[in-house]
């Protein structure tokens, strides 16, 4: 009995004319003869033939077609892989990149090669990464100042969210107050009362980075005024802080860790909703009354816009699977960084939207005019 069914063994039929396709197909499905009611000559025969070759050869083509781009989807990453980040090296954002793309590297089985592009509020780096092509191999490691701050704080902004894909998040960090031990200040209410009766300052990574919003939203809630010292990168700040350049700064446990080793350091509170545990003797800003001196600063992966989803799908599976990795979680703790991971590119997506939101809402009520 043929094993293809009535309709199938029906088309074969159809392929005569003068055939009855019915009573052909019926006939064939139990002789497995031609469909012609034993009308067999050797033409019929030839033309069967030729017209089975014809199934058989193009069923073997889908099925090479189906095998190569199954093939081909599979081979990506066949190549390095370029990563921006768009702060100097040696910056908050830049460690946390270099503890978790060299696992990244490991799973994905091709090296992740970093590009470090500082300097003007990171905005010459966003705009390289937002120029370069969807292709897989051109992705961005930033901040949430590129994607929250930033947008709120600038008119004409030469880049846009639109312009990438959002791969995923990887960790967070609350910030902390530190000042210069040698200012004798003890607590932020001894800073504040300071303030009131001399010029200080403040220093920051750079305009628009959190750590810069922090002193906007500390001047507002205490009523005091402080002189915004912004910097190009994390590092030359702290260094100018603990020589006492200037007088206090709210940045990550791990940047502020050469001048706590040395003792030219001293933190004073946290920026988080809850006390930290790398720093749990640290009062929150918001125990203390400064409730909107609030803000944990994350790190993220991103692609240009328009990178196919399965090579987006590919790094935030490998992304998330880096910092599931035990090694990475502990380097991570030793920089005061926590993993925050996000469910899916999507819903990595819809954060990115309410954050940007949540610092418009900031950025008004501080009083900021867009640049």
């Amino acid at each position: 009995m043929s094993g293809r069914s009535f309709e199938q063994d029906a088309a074969v039929c159809r392929a005569f004319k003068g055939v009855d396709d019915t009573a052909c197909a019926a006939h064939y499905r139990y002789t497995e003869k031609f469909p012609l009611c034993g009308k067999n000559s050797w033409e019929e025969m030839l033309i069967y033939s030729q017209f089975r070759m014809t199934l058989i050869v193009a069923t073997s083509v889908m099925a090479l077609t189906a095998t190569v781009g199954l093939a081909h989807a599979q081979e990506y990453p066949a190549r390095a892989i370029d990563v921006i980040v768009p702060l100097p090296a040696g910056s908050a954002a830049d460690g946390v990149a270099r503890i978790v793309l060299p696992k990244m590297e490991e799973i994905l089985g091709q090296p992740m090669v970093i590009e470090n592009i500082g300097g003007a509020a990171h905005i010459p780096g966003m705009v390289r990464a937002s120029e370069q092509e969807p292709d897989g191999y051109h992705l961005l490691w930033a901040t949430i100042a590129d994607f929250s701050s930033n947008p709120n704080m600038y008119a004409d902004l030469p880049y846009a969210a639109e312009d990438f894909s959002p791969v995923g998040r990887a960790s967070a960090q609350t910030l902390i107050m530190a000042v210069p031990t040698a200012s004798g200040i003890k607590s932020p209410a001894e800073l504040v009362e300071k303030a009131k009766s001399g010029n200080l300052s403040y220093a920051s990574s750079g305009i628009g980075n959190s750590n810069h919003l922090l002193g906007e939203m500390l001047m507002r809630d205490a009523a005091i005024s402080l002189r915004h010292i912004p910097y190009e990168g994390g590092s030359a700040a702290v260094l100018d802080l603990m020589r006492g350049e200037t007088d206090m700064m709210f940045y990550s446990l791990s940047q502020f860790q050469p001048g706590l080793q040395t003792g030219e350091l001293t933190l004073l509170a946290t920026t988080g909703e809850e006390r930290s545990t790398f720093t749990p003797e640290l009062p929150t800003m918001k125990e203390l009354g400064y409730d909107d001196v609030l803000v944990s600063s994350w790190y993220a992966l991103f692609a240009p816009a328009g990178t196919p989803d399965e090579y987006v799908s590919t790094l935030f599976d490998a992304l998330n699977e880096a910092l599931a990795d035990p090694e990475v979680i502990a380097a991570l703790e030793q920089t005061g960084t926590e993993v925050w991971t996000s469910e899916s590119p999507s819903e990595f997506a819809d954060f990115l939207t309410t954050e940007r939101n949540r610092y418009a809402e900031l950025v008004e009520a501080i009083g900021l005019e867009k640049r």
